[in-house]
């Protein structure tokens, strides 16, 4: 098993969220408002600010542009891949979708751009009477014919994401099998943080007997010589089916990364809801360099409970849901099964 997050010092990477704009209002959703948009001009403007400020120190970057639903509006999105497709600094480019809304023109049209390798769409269960309990009536079908669709007609990976949480947590199995007779390129496992309008679903959290359940389950479909314990400092895990079945860990990216909201606001990641500040007003290297946040949250020592003396030095529990469910950052992971 491999870390997929391999940094250097000349990497650092972003979710951006270019809109709260949404076809779907799926129930445990990490936003509360969806009529926010932004302006080409406006986006524009924050890609040549990342850009130039990537420039400035040598750095390069893969970014993930989602929503809300980054398919909505056609050409400011184009007008955004191409921009960022030109640009030396761009390594990488990946979509964050629902899928709904792609048919055989769009596709024909995102081809055009020769960074963007990934498109990847949220599916919540692996029965249509599980995911569409979430996401709504016929989407689990209609997913699944976008997922042949990006496969047939064109070159990009298609990629499912799956949220874990209490009610979809008895279909792993069957999602692991569900990746494998796709053909997907990956399927990425994440946990539910209780943001936005999936605030008042906290009680489908994973606790800490779910998550080490889940992770023997892991250890135990792909054969890992590891306890669950040395699993810990991952946060999401990708899932690899060919050319060989594999399990990928990713651990937490805070320092490594940031997510832009539609406003322009930075936050530490999208699950993790604290304002660092304005790209546009404040820029990359001014928000990492003077939050308090940034520079204390992932050291043991500022840490409480048993985070604050954990012998795991590679963990530092996941922040975005102690801030999620406490308010306070430096809580003890609810999710940590440790003594």
């Amino acid at each position: 098993m491999k870390n997929t997050v391999e940094t250097t010092d000349r990497t650092f990477n972003f979710q951006w969220h270019i809109t709260d704009r949404c076809n779907l209002r799926c129930h445990h959703c990490y936003q509360s408002e969806y009529s926010q948009g932004a302006s080409l001009d406006f986006l524009l403007s924050v890609a040549e600010k990342i850009i130039n400020e990537l420039k400035s120190r040598n750095y390069t970057t893969c970014i993930n542009i989602t929503g809300g639903e980054p398919l909505l509006d056609k050409s400011v999105l184009v007008s955004l891949l191409h921009f960022l497709n030109q640009s030396p600094v761009v390594q990488e480019l990946m979509i964050i979708t629902n899928g709904l809304l792609l048919n055989e023109d769009y596709l024909s049209e995102l081809e055009k751009f020769s960074k963007l390798s990934t498109i990847k769409l949220s599916l919540e269960g692996a029965t249509s009477q599980s995911n569409d309990l979430f996401r709504g009536k016929g989407t689990y079908d209609s997913i699944l014919q976008k997922i042949k669709l990006i496969q047939f007609h064109c070159r990009f990976k298609a990629v499912v994401m799956f949220t874990l949480q209490k009610m979809n947590l008895p279909e792993l199995e069957l999602m692991l099998s569900l990746g494998e007779e796709l053909n997907l390129d990956g399927l990425i496992l994440e946990r539910f943080i209780p943001e936005g309008q999936g605030r008042g679903l906290k009680n489908l959290v994973l606790d800490k007997y779910d998550w080490e359940n889940l992770l023997n389950k892991l250890i135990q479909y792909f054969d890992l010589d590891v306890g669950s314990e040395d699993l810990l400092p991952y946060k999401a895990f990708w899932i690899q089916f060919y050319p060989e079945l594999d399990i990928l860990g990713a651990a937490c990216n805070l320092n490594e990364a940031l997510c832009i909201m539609p406003d322009g606001i930075l936050y530490p990641c999208r699950r993790f809801i604290f304002s660092l500040g304005n790209v546009l007003q404040e820029g990359i290297w001014s928000v990492l360099e003077k939050s308090k946040l940034l520079q204390t949250v992932t050291n043991h020592a500022h840490l409480k409970g048993k985070c604050h003396s954990c012998f795991i030095e590679d963990c530092h529990g996941c922040r975005a849901l102690c801030y999620s469910l406490y308010r306070d950052p430096y809580a003890v992971d609810y999710q940590c099964f440790l003594k």
